[in-house]
């Protein structure tokens, strides 16, 4: 069970700006900013009630963020800010005290709820905490808070036998807030600094586009025209779908509580400013009809997002932990290497001088067996060391990849009668071990699966200095049968198809020793010829050293 804090919830950078007295003071312009967006987007201002409001959720927010014992100071700070607001559109004194207390209700509702059940951000990078996220915020707080939200209608001169359908427009209008504006505020707020998703200007502009692209889908879905009125409503309404999908399964829950926001800011934009697909008796029908719909988008595609969310860090953790485990096996390897080289080996070569000398001192119908005993220890001796290579070849450290990979080359033509040719453009130097024993394992894993899969005669292998980013290049090719299926297979598709078909295994392996040192593996297969490339990026230790 997660237990309760009365401190921040672990954002030093917002929960620091929110400590001092700035913060009551900042919360409650945001507070008077986003009432004067709701009624930019539209208000049905002369019955009070507007689509979504985000005050509640600027305040959720700050709550979110600000220990108990100060939630007092910014209830009452954003007092000025509702006022204002509200005597703006005409608001009378009963109604204005009575929408400050429920609004001030959902918003501490959804905040305790929130921080008891969640506790520290991250609060929707997960199924579980999407689902305990739209329990609490767009189904528990807002149906709580509606029963007394539905008098403003009421006090402003609504009949009471209307009661249920006041109440069902208050608690809309604060439940779709916390889908689409809660959504994308606590997202961003638990990032803080970490936008891996929008780290480089590609993403960045496909972001910015999506958006755009997006918000023009709803300009065209929602505004009623001649199309729609022929019959075509159904496809059009689906046309945003494909770029909201797109952008829960690009930018995971940030993606999607951002395209959540901009559907519903330009769908209820376009329903309040002309004739739209949702034809009700007058605009108070439209806009509901509106929300409910808004409201079945956002649920689900919310808990997509979080579920993406959770299965990239999940990748990430595996991913990680491969790399881990990859790294304490080499480890393990070049320690038992070590001591089958140094204690094994070597005690069996002292045994074996132990039996020459024993062998002059026997007698000559004994000397047969000794000589029997140090044939046996040869083997064994043999048998240690190519064990000990086979594990970790002492070759890699003591005088490079170049001789190591020689080396491995002519045992395996040995063993299996496939002739390799080695090709080293250049002298590579001495590389950082980490890297070497990387070639040296993609290189051992591609002789494998060629033996094993391919049923080439020959092999190439090429090693040469890369240009730009590309550090090392290292190319394995063979002339056997390919891997069935990968023929006419787009380029990005032959890496997902060579993990799944053929030597998979291997291949796996090669592409987790790559990610340790941040390489990457491209494959070309066809009937006849296979290549399997390398690249490995080298920080040139100079440079290195200069940034220590």
């Amino acid at each position: 069970m997660i237990a309760r804090t009365r401190k921040p919830t672990g954002l030093p950078g917002y929960s620091d700006l929110l400590s001092n007295i700035r913060g009551p003071i900042l919360v409650a312009i945001a507070y008077y900013i986003g009432a004067e967006a709701a009624f930019l987007v539209g208000t049905l201002s002369d019955k009070i009630f507007a689509p979504f409001w985000p005050p509640n959720i600027v305040l959720f927010c700050a709550l979110m963020l600000v220990p108990y014992r100060r939630w007092l100071f910014y209830i009452v700070a954003v007092l000025p800010s509702h006022l204002i607001a509200e005597l703006g559109v005409g608001m009378s004194w009963p109604q204005l005290w009575i929408a400050f207390a429920t609004n001030g209700m959902v918003a501490m509702l959804n905040a305790f709820g929130v921080r008891h059940l969640l506790g520290k951000p991250p609060w929707l990078d997960s199924f579980y905490k999407a689902i305990v996220y739209v329990l609490i915020t767009a189904v528990g707080s807002p149906a709580v808070s509606a029963l007394g939200g539905a008098l403003v209608r009421i006090a402003g001169g609504g009949e009471f036998g209307n009661y249920w359908l006041f109440w069902e427009e208050w608690y809309v209008a604060n439940a779709l807030a916390s889908l689409t504006l809660g959504a994308v505020l606590l997202t961003w707020i638990a990032k803080g600094n970490d936008w891996a998703e929008f780290g480089s200007r590609l993403q960045r502009a496909e972001a910015l586009l999506l958006a755009v692209g997006l918000a023009l889908a709803c300009i065209v879905a929602f505004k009623a025209d001649s199309l729609t009125t022929r019959g075509y409503l159904p496809a059009f309404l689906y046309l945003p779908l494909p770029l909201i999908l797109l952008a829960a399964v690009r930018f995971r829950t940030a993606g999607a509580s951002a395209a959540i926001l901009i559907v519903t800011i330009t769908s209820i934009s376009v329903t309040l400013n002309g004739p739209t697909v949702f034809l009700g008796a007058d605009s108070e029908a439209n806009v509901l009809a509106l929300q409910l719909f808004l409201m079945a988008l956002s649920m689900p595609l919310l808990l997509l997002g979080a579920s993406i969310e959770e299965l990239r860090r999940a990748e990430h953790t595996t991913a990680c932990l491969a790399r881990f485990v990859l790294g304490s096996q080499d480890d393990e390897r070049r320690r038992i290497a070590k001591n089958l080289h140094d204690g094994v080996g070597q005690n069996l070569v002292a045994a074996t001088w132990m039996t020459e000398r024993m062998q002059r001192q026997l007698p000559v119908s004994e000397q047969p067996v000794a000589g029997e005993l140090e044939d046996v220890l040869q083997g064994s001796i043999s048998d240690v060391r190519a064990l000990s290579y086979l594990l970790h070849p002492p070759l890699l450290d003591e005088a490079g990849l170049e001789s190591a990979l020689r080396a491995r080359v002519d045992s395996y033509f040995g063993c299996s009668g496939i002739a390799v040719a080695l090709e080293i453009a250049g002298s590579l130097g001495r590389l950082p071990p980490d890297v070497e024993l990387t070639i040296f394992r993609i290189v051992e894993e591609a002789l494998t699966n060629v033996k094993q899969h391919s049923g080439s005669a020959t092999a190439r292998i090429n090693i040469e200095r890369g240009t730009g980013a590309e550090g090392i290049v290292l190319t394995i090719e063979d002339a056997g049968r390919g891997m069935p299926g990968m023929g006419n297979a787009p380029a990005r598709l032959k890496g997902i198809l060579a993990t799944v078909k053929g030597p998979g295994l291997g291949l796996a392996r090669m592409r987790e020793r790559l990610r340790r040192v941040g390489g990457k593996l491209e494959i070309q297969s066809a009937a006849g010829k296979t290549i399997v490339r390398a690249i490995i990026p080298v920080v040139d230790r100079h440079v290195e050293e200069g940034n220590v």
